[in-house]
């Protein structure tokens, strides 16, 4: 059965990543949506438009080629106000690849950002996999966003009615939440995306970038 939530003994093994998004300081009710694999034409226009509709902020981990293609789109993420990270160039996966060849993969990301006149807020690790580089290495050139929950929208088999049911069981202030504006993952984010946006709004949480 796919499991949404993060394990905590994850959390326990690798507690300099990120998993969750709260400091003594903030009071309100905040969480970050996040999404994973973009820009990809029509489908990031429809995460826009809905993020503009519940005037919901969120961070887009970007496949840096991705961003070649689609500079423009690319542009329209950061003229909406949402932030911009760091996914690799290709989507590789840290454990079939040297930590040469995982560095950079990484640094032509980082260039493809930079040449959209921002910074990139942070990395995620393609397929959530990390290994020795990233966690000693890699580190200690950019915070490391995991998440706090997963909506598995990308595996079309997964039925949205018990991811959204799974989410407002587990949305907490801090939360990060993981998505894809992908192909892959359309039909099933199509049917979940807007059901989370509305709870969290209707529970009086404020969308964020992280």
């Amino acid at each position: 059965m796919f499991i949404n939530e993060i394990s905590k003994v994850l959390k326990y093994i690798f507690p300099k990543l990120i998993w969750k998004k709260n400091t003594e300081l903030e009071i309100e009710k905040t969480i970050y949506l996040t999404f994973d694999d973009g820009p990809t034409p029509e489908i990031t226009h429809y995460v826009l438009d809905l993020l503009t509709k519940y005037n919901a902020k969120a961070t887009f981990f970007c496949i840096g080629n991705n961003l070649k293609a689609h500079h423009e789109l690319a542009q329209q993420i950061l003229e909406n106000g949402h932030k911009i990270g760091n996914h690799t160039m290709n989507h590789v996966n840290s454990w079939h690849v040297s930590a040469n060849e995982f560095f950079n993969e990484y640094q032509l990301c980082e260039n493809e950002i930079n040449n959209l006149g921002t910074r990139s807020v942070g990395f995620r690790p393609p397929y959530g996999r990390i290994n020795r580089f990233i966690y000693r290495k890699l580190i200690n050139y950019t915070p490391i966003y995991m998440w706090s929950f997963i909506s598995g929208d990308y595996n079309r088999n997964n039925n949205p009615n018990v991811i959204i049911k799974s989410a407002k069981k587990n949305i907490h202030p801090g939360s990060i939440l993981i998505f894809h504006d992908s192909k892959k993952a359309f039909p099933v984010l199509s049917n979940i995306l807007e059901p989370i946006l509305e709870y969290g709004t209707q529970n009086n949480f404020q969308f964020k970038t992280l």
